[in-house]
């Protein structure tokens, strides 16, 4: 599949980026990262801000490409899979992540999960890892936007 089919089956929609949207979007990945990888907070909410950042990695991709996830029930699980599309990641790490999308709706929406350290850890550096590649695709891709670090 590709972000057209995606497209053509009514999953995405097309909708022209704001100049600064990718941008704002990256730089919220970096926020919730740098708050996911702060050792004082509880790992719960660690986790959750690690899975913020991956989400916000997939949404600044998406938009600048000139997309948009169509909203309804399985946004979250739509926006991780355009991943494969937009930066490249193989479909074992997107598993990964429709993993800690999973967890992190147990935590919020039912109150029940029960995450160990070393998964918050693992968590984070996977996000640290995405917004990096993530950073490195923009700046390839639309130099303007995103000059090389």
């Amino acid at each position: 599949m590709s972000l057209d089919e995606m497209y053509a089956r009514g999953e995405l929609r097309r909708l022209p980026p704001r100049k600064d949207e990718p941008v704002a979007l990256l730089a919220a990945a970096r926020r919730r990262l740098e708050d996911a990888a702060n050792a004082s907070v509880h790992p719960e909410t660690r986790l959750e801000q690690a899975y913020a950042a991956i989400l916000n990695c997939a949404m600044a991709a998406l938009r600048a490409e000139g997309y948009r996830v169509a909203r309804g029930p399985g946004q979250h699980t739509r926006t991780l899979e355009t991943l494969r599309y937009t930066v490249g990641i193989p479909e074992q790490r997107i598993d990964y992540y429709q993993i800690l999308r999973s967890l992190r709706h147990k935590e919020l929406y039912e109150g029940l999960a029960d995450v160990s350290l070393e998964q918050v850890e693992e968590a984070v550096k996977e996000a640290a890892r995405l917004v990096q590649e993530t950073q490195s695709w923009l700046a390839k891709r639309y130099p303007r936007l995103f000059p090389a670090p």
